[in-house]
């Protein structure tokens, strides 16, 4: 890949007057930080011009997560367990409806950080937002419906395939934006992310056909169903952990790439492992390639902690404030790796039977995806909304969402783990009506005016 020019942003060499960023974010010796005070000028007031657009996403996942959050309580506390169809609903409301919409309007601001935006983009970030909200409410709506359309399930690859071109079209605003910003290690790992969210969509269509008993042209059925079980790891390990890794930077302070090669390694080490286990699956070669893509996986997360470790030091959490949200999702992170890796161990050494999991693999496997889902992204997430909104001030939701959200789901995880109901019982609400406050208490925040510059 050729070089880019590092644009770097300059204080003012001029008496200027002291302006709030808009997102409540700062260029402080080449690093964006939100929730610090920008010193410059001829910057518009993103905030304000930009936000309607990151709002209309944020406020569409916000709506999805809650049929997500309700679903997950009556199932963790046993008295309501929903068929295949609610299942699914559930999983890709909280997957596409929260984490991918939440993203989308992180994104925008995150791309729009230290720069004036023109009319025509600030435009064009709208039909996006409406763009993506609309595809992903679809998509959403097409697993939650089942067999109530006389289509034998054919919506979800027609509506999966109206969110590809969404995709496509974003990340090409992504590609084209990146010109003109300063290259960052958080915008570097979005760009990437939403790459691999690319191919894992394409995997999700070919898996919608093949599960609406019709056949994908060109492709065999062995081809297929290799292709279909490609889907959740690539969207989880090549999108998820590369966007999470992404947040986390931008939240605690994102340097540049060209004073970062470090974190330029890291990124690039999360998407080759997301890449070499769609290759795995693809080919039929989980295990000449599992390994070393966990490894890579491995790697990258180890390199982003060993960078970011002053950050998880005892002073660090001292008055960080909304800070504590990507500190959060670091720990969770960490034992997010941990339990790939035992994950991974158990297969390759064949304890693991994916076809016919045992209710203690099921068990792990679920809480392998409830600590990526809610401990990491959905932490990360609430702290790109709390620095956008309020910038490093807490109030009484955010308390809530940060020791509720922990506590419970680090109970909830355990509860699977251990394969043991009681746990499960105990956290779930305690999880869930921390998320439920956290929504509630963000929805009623975006709802008031962007602050005026001054």
């Amino acid at each position: 890949m050729a070089a880019v020019p590092i644009l770097r942003i300059r204080p003012c060499t001029r008496p200027c007057r002291r302006q709030p960023h808009p997102h409540g974010a700062a260029v402080a010796q080449g690093r964006i930080v939100p929730g610090a005070t920008h010193l410059g000028e001829g910057t518009t007031d993103d905030r304000r011009r930009l936000w309607p657009a990151a709002r209309m996403a944020f406020t569409g996942a916000l709506v999805l997560f809650v049929t997500t959050i309700v679903t997950g309580i009556f199932n963790g506390i046993d008295v309501y367990s929903p068929d295949r169809d609610v299942l699914m609903g559930h999983v890709h409301a909280g997957t596409l409806g929260w984490i991918t919409l939440a993203l989308t309007g992180a994104t925008l601001l995150v791309f729009t950080d230290g720069r004036a935006i023109p009319a025509a983009e600030i435009v064009q970030a709208r039909w996006l937002a409406k763009a993506m909200t609309g595809a992903v409410f679809l998509l959403v709506a097409a697993f939650y419906a089942g067999d109530a359309f006389p289509s034998e399930r054919f919506t979800r690859p027609i509506t999966g395939t109206i969110l590809l071109a969404v995709v496509v079209w974003f990340l090409a605003w992504i590609v084209r934006f990146q010109r003109d910003v300063a290259r960052t290690v958080a915008r570097l790992g979005l760009q990437l992310a939403f790459a691999s969210m690319l191919i894992g969509t394409v995997f999700g269509i070919i898996l919608g056909v093949a599960t609406s008993d019709r056949v994908v042209p060109g492709l065999s059925a062995t081809t297929t169903d290799a292709i279909s079980q490609a889907h959740p790891a690539s969207m989880v390990i090549g999108f998820l952990l590369l966007a999470a890794c992404a947040m986390i930077e931008w939240l605690l302070g994102d340097p540049p790439i060209g004073e970062s090669p470090s974190g330029v390694f890291q990124m690039w080490m999360l998407f080759v492992a997301g890449i070499l286990v769609n290759i795995a699956f693809v080919l039929r070669v989980e295990d000449a390639l599992i390994p070393p893509a966990n490894g890579a996986m491995i790697a990258g997360v180890v390199m982003l902690i060993a960078r970011r470790r002053h950050d998880l030091e005892p002073s660090a959490w001292r008055g960080a404030g909304t800070g504590w949200f990507p500190r959060i999702g670091m720990i969770f992170l960490i034992g997010y790796v941990a339990l790939l890796t035992i994950i991974v161990i158990r297969v390759a050494s064949g304890s693991i039977d994916i076809d016919t999991l045992s209710p203690q693999d099921r068990g792990l496997v679920i809480a392998l995806d409830h600590t990526m889902f809610i401990g990491v992204m959905t932490n990360t997430l609430f702290g790109a909304l709390a620095a956008t909104l309020h910038g490093r001030a807490v109030g009484m939701v955010d308390r809530i969402l940060l020791w509720g959200g922990a506590v419970g789901t680090a109970g909830f995880v355990a509860g699977l783990i251990l394969v043991e109901a009681l746990p499960k019982r105990i956290f779930t609400p305690i999880m869930g009506l921390a998320l439920l406050l956290g929504v509630v208490g963000y929805l009623m925040e975006m709802r008031r005016p962007a602050p005026q510059q001054p």
